[in-house]
């Protein structure tokens, strides 16, 4: 599997983190930024290769994005449990986009509104 993709996964939440500022929707903004990284793990053949890149997306960017609001954390306690909650979050959703995009390309926006919404839901539940 290509080594930038992960990269990217990793950095991701920096890049979207001044667009979030000016378009305050992040359920969006960022399963469209994981959909993006999904789309190029569809070239290999191999479906546990798929399956494994994408929860290796969900999580870096999970990680990175937790790394992000260590700035903003008041407590270790929120802290931890941000990494408890946001992580499985991200790789859920990662696998919610990937999934329907494997039986046909055309379904990654199926995908990504559904990991929109499970992201919007889970936003929306903690607030």
């Amino acid at each position: 599997m290509p080594f930038l993709i992960f990269v990217f996964a990793f950095i991701m939440p920096l890049v979207l983190w001044p667009i979030e500022i000016f378009f305050p929707y992040p359920h969006i903004i960022e399963e469209l930024a994981k959909a993006l990284l999904i789309f190029f793990l569809l070239k290999y053949n191999s479906t546990s290769q798929k399956i494994c890149g994408a929860i290796l997306i969900g999580f870096l960017f999970g990680l990175s994005e937790n790394f992000l609001y260590l700035l903003n954390a008041t407590t270790i306690q929120i802290q931890i449990l941000r990494f408890i909650l946001t992580m499985p979050l991200h790789t859920i959703t990662s696998l919610v986009i990937l999934l329907p995009t494997m039986i046909d390309k055309r379904l990654i926006f199926l995908g990504i509104i559904l990991a929109s919404l499970i992201h919007h839901f889970f936003n929306t539940s903690i607030a």
